[in-house]
């Protein structure tokens, strides 16, 4: 089975250049991102759908969705998790109908199981921590840009575990003002999580909500 931990991230040179390009139309742009993910993305879904022409088919949509929609991509667009999410959710359409068309059939039950251990193994939320690095990632880029005192409050609430009061008292601001400067930083992260990570949303909201949760 492929394995997506060892996939590298966004490793083309000036990933942002490349969304400019691929948003303004540029086929040549486009034939380079087919170029860096193809085998890649192809790789995986056959690796779930032990199928080279269903794989195949997988990534033609995804490339023609991606083209599709480059005018909806942000400008910091993750396209690995755009492109490897695309193509998991693929792979998990086709392997549903697949199960549908042969879930009947007496004749083909060994290849009924395999077709459910592979949607299992697609649905694994194993897929959605690998991903999760990412996010963790980009997090702590925009914890890192945001204003120094909403950073040292953000830090201290959410990565050393101190209550409101406390951050308060330390910092000899008003519990108020804590709470605004934690209201600030959530909404950053999550307007730049949306923002990056279009395909994955339901991630996305998953890590808001636990940050929402951690608040005192």
């Amino acid at each position: 089975m492929f394995d997506i931990l060892n996939l590298d991230s966004d490793k083309l040179e000036n990933i942002q250049e490349y969304i400019a390009g691929l948003k303004s139309g540029s086929e040549k742009i486009f034939r380079k991102i087919m170029e860096h993910w193809y085998s890649r993305l192809f790789n995986f879904a056959n690796g779930y759908l032990n199928n080279e022409e269903n794989a195949k088919e997988v990534i033609q949509d995804v490339f023609l969705q991606l083209w599709s929609n480059r005018n909806k991509l942000a400008d910091n667009t993750s396209l690995n998790a755009y492109l490897f999410t695309l193509t998991r959710n693929r792979c998990i359409d086709l392997i549903r109908r697949e199960r549908l068309m042969l879930q009947f059939r007496t004749d083909k039950q060994e290849e009924y199981t395999r077709l459910t251990e592979n949607f299992h193994a697609l649905s694994d939320p194993v897929l959605d921590e690998i991903f999760a690095l990412e996010l963790q990632s980009e997090i702590d880029k925009t914890v890192d840009s945001l204003p120094v005192q909403c950073r040292k409050v953000f830090i201290m609430s959410r990565t050393h575990g101190l209550k409101n009061k406390e951050i308060s008292s330390i910092l000899n601001l008003s519990e108020k003002t804590i709470e605004n400067h934690l209201a600030k930083a959530l909404r950053r992260i999550r307007l730049t999580l949306e923002r990056k990570f279009p395909e994955i949303l339901n991630l996305v909201t998953i890590f808001i909500r636990k940050l929402r949760m951690s608040k005192s």
